[in-house]
């Protein structure tokens, strides 16, 4: 028995049809105190909130006319409707909560190798830490997108041509030249994919903030890594004080995005008339 298509629109915009197969018991030969095997096959957007466009999760609310919202974006709208302006929040959608519970589906990086079957509440979850997500190279106009950057960066960008001459770490230290006019310069370590960026923040009065940036994988040998760092800054002129900071490297997969939450300020009459300071990085475990 096959359902039939059906279409629905909602907060502009008209989702695609959808098809049900369900396959009776007497026709696949199933015995009585067995289940009907259902089959759904339904567009992404279906199982979106109409608001954000986001998958949904363990709690989904409807108005009485049916209209169904992620339980954030039911408080975001106060508890009313974003299409027919009803009462919000009061009734779950408990049919399609259940849907949600028993649905599986791949990862979205199956084509980077992971095979992974996952609950659909938990993709979102999966995704964020999987670890055969590509990485984006930092570098301006590059469009390279994949597993292995720091090889990428060391053979395409390693090169004082493209005014990065990225630096190879040593013993878990690296003496880098930053100038006031780059946004970052970059690190590398030598046997992992590892790429780290030096950052060189424009958004302080009088002066720069440096932060770090790790772009590659977080995990190591199914083990979650937790990296620190220390950096060091000293005056150009007799006499002016070191500047260091420390504290853990966050992880990221692009630098679009990503804002710092902790940084070294570095004021501008350390950068001298040639417009550059020298740092000093250390990364440990």
């Amino acid at each position: 028995m096959t359902g039939k298509k059906t279409t629905a629109s909602s907060a502009g915009r008209t989702r695609k049809k959808a098809k049900v197969v369900l396959e009776d018991e007497e026709e696949a030969g199933l015995e009585d105190e067995e289940e009907a095997t259902v089959t759904l096959s339904v567009e992404k957007d279906a199982l979106e909130c109409d608001i954000c466009c986001l998958p949904f999760q363990s709690e989904v609310f409807m108005c009485k006319n049916g209209h169904s919202v992620c339980a954030k974006c039911c408080i975001r709208t106060n508890g009313k409707c974003w299409t027919c302006s009803e009462r919000i929040g009061d009734i779950r959608c408990r049919p399609l909560e259940k849907l949600l519970a028993a649905a599986t589906t791949s990862c979205m990086f199956k084509s980077n190798g992971c095979y992974d079957v996952i609950s659909y509440l938990e993709k979102v979850t999966h995704e964020e830490t999987c670890q055969r997500a590509p990485y984006k190279c930092p570098v301006h106009g590059c469009a390279y997108s994949g597993l292995r950057l720091g090889y990428h960066v060391a053979q395409d960008h390693g090169h004082d041509d493209d005014g990065l001459a990225s630096v190879v770490f040593i013993y878990g230290k690296a003496v880098a030249t930053v100038r006031k006019d780059e946004p970052f310069r970059v690190l590398l370590q030598r046997n992992t994919e590892r790429v780290f960026l030096l950052l060189n923040g424009h958004d302080l009065l009088q002066g720069r903030s440096l932060s770090l940036l790790c772009l590659g994988p977080r995990f190591q040998d199914g083990v979650e890594v937790e990296l620190k760092y220390k950096m060091e800054v000293s005056g150009g002129a007799p006499g002016a004080l070191t500047l260091s900071a420390s504290g853990t490297i966050p992880f990221a997969r692009r630098l679009d995005g990503f804002q710092a939450k902790g940084f070294l300020f570095v004021p501008d009459a350390y950068w001298g008339s040639a417009g550059s300071i020298s740092v000093t990085v250390r990364i440990y475990v």
